[in-house]
């Protein structure tokens, strides 16, 4: 077998395995939000994702891109081999979060109300920010260690500790509250907590005790944040672009069209799946063959796991775009308001999905720079936009700011890593042979 069908073997193997848990993942994921709005209601359901968006927001804020690094740093022979931590960038990073992130939840608490009524307008929203430090503190370090075995490769461990553990209790957890002890919202936001905590106790269980070699290399705080900033501004803005709607709209409408926009970008986000399950494999690959020289490996790794993406994501698509109503219709008929919104949001994720791994190249490659640079553009033309069309448009307003910031995003990334590496990490079938 050749060497680049060897990586390509290992990226099907290895994402058989994560497509697994993310594919039951995704399917607790819509029982949860169908769950939800049966058992809360629609506006409940937007309550708890915009608590979300802010989490997702935080996490990126407080990590400083310290989570990103560990991808990098974990996945290096110098920092970590087989088990072995041989620098001590584990220790400094878990340091800068607890105070990072106890500052940061601190000052969210004092202001619960301001947030809850003054910015969103609703009352209700102020008991989630009673147990939010807890909230926040938690999925910082969950979110830190979850990436952390994505870059030690532990895939199958990254699968079930990202999301589908603390998913799964969310689940289980509210259907045995709701239907025997009580239907209180409150019990919706300490559900998440609860499980946010089991998952990130199961995290590290996995990593402690830490193994260490005899002799390690010591790392400053400086020097890790100086590596780990710009990641923070190229891979995390992304976050920020799929995120900053859902607050917006939450600014100008009313918490229930903000669960019928949450369902819609969740379900739009299917044709995502492959993309983010194969990353996982993808990022630490393109990390070594990078640092090792390898660039024509490289160049045909990235050319074969594109088109492999491709051909995987189209039927998702169509599924999607043919059975939009019906898929909504099993929601509620008041998400039927999102079908225009649903069909344009699919088409941007797939433009997303098969323009290939352009953050993993950017950050891998030592170039996060300039993909930071990209990404705080884009997020800064999502925020324009989100205030001018969501007041006029609603929730199509909200779509069509997310697929353009999508779209521009990934659109100057192909020409960037065209130029400068010489690779087309998208694949187009009528230029198969060109590339």
């Amino acid at each position: 077998m050749k060497i680049k069908d060897k990586h390509i073997f290992e990226l099907i193997k290895g994402g058989g395995i994560n497509f697994i848990f993310y594919g039951l993942n995704l399917i607790i994921v819509y029982l949860l939000a169908i769950l939800i709005s049966k058992y809360y209601g629609a506006a409940a359901y937007g309550r708890y994702s915009i608590i979300k968006s802010i989490i997702l927001i935080l996490i990126i804020i407080t990590t400083l891109g310290l989570n990103t690094l560990a991808i990098k740093l974990a996945s290096d022979s110098k920092h970590y081999k087989k088990k072995k931590f041989k620098s001590n960038f584990l220790k400094r990073s878990y340091l800068v979060l607890l105070i990072s992130s106890t500052i940061v939840a601190t000052l969210l608490f004092l202001l619960k109300k301001t947030i809850a009524i003054d910015l969103f307008n609703d009352p209700k929203l102020e008991q989630y920010f009673f147990v939010f430090p807890f909230l926040l503190i938690t999925a910082v370090f969950l979110n830190y260690n979850s990436n952390l075995f994505k870059g030690q490769k532990r895939v199958l461990l990254f699968s079930i500790v990202s999301s589908f553990l603390n998913n799964f209790i969310l689940i289980c957890s509210l259907f045995v509250v709701f239907n025997w002890y009580s239907n209180d919202e409150l019990y919706l936001i300490l559900g998440f907590l609860f499980s946010l905590i089991i998952a990130l106790i199961v995290s590290f269980y996995k990593i402690f005790p830490i193994k260490y070699e005899s002799t390690i290399k010591s790392i400053s705080t400086k020097k890790l944040l100086t590596l780990s900033y710009p990641m923070m501004l190229s891979s995390s803005m992304i976050y920020i672009i799929f995120s900053i709607d859902t607050l917006m709209l939450g600014f100008f409408e009313l918490s229930e069209n903000v669960g019928i926009y949450r369902v819609i970008t969740q379900v739009s986000s299917i044709n995502t799946i492959f993309l983010i399950v194969f990353g996982t494999i993808i990022g630490p690959k393109i990390s070594n063959l990078y640092s090792e020289g390898k660039h024509e490996e490289l160049k045909q790794v990235i050319k074969k796991s594109s088109k492999l993406i491709f051909f995987v994501t189209l039927p998702i698509l169509l599924i999607v775009v043919v059975f939009s109503k019906q898929i909504l219709m099993f929601f509620g008929v008041e998400y039927m308001k999102g079908y225009y919104a649903l069909i344009l949001l699919s088409f941007c994720q797939f433009t997303y999905a098969v323009s290939g791994f352009v953050d993993l190249i950017l950050n891998m490659t030592g170039r996060q720079k300039i993909f930071g640079k990209i990404t705080v553009i884009s997020a800064v033309v999502n925020l324009l936009l989100n205030v001018v069309l969501i007041p006029k448009f609603g929730i199509m307003g909200a779509a069509i700011s997310t697929g353009f910031s999508i779209l521009l995003t990934n659109t100057i990334a192909l020409i960037y890593i065209k130029r400068d590496m010489n690779i087309l990490s998208i694949y187009i079938p009528v230029f198969k042979n060109k590339r």
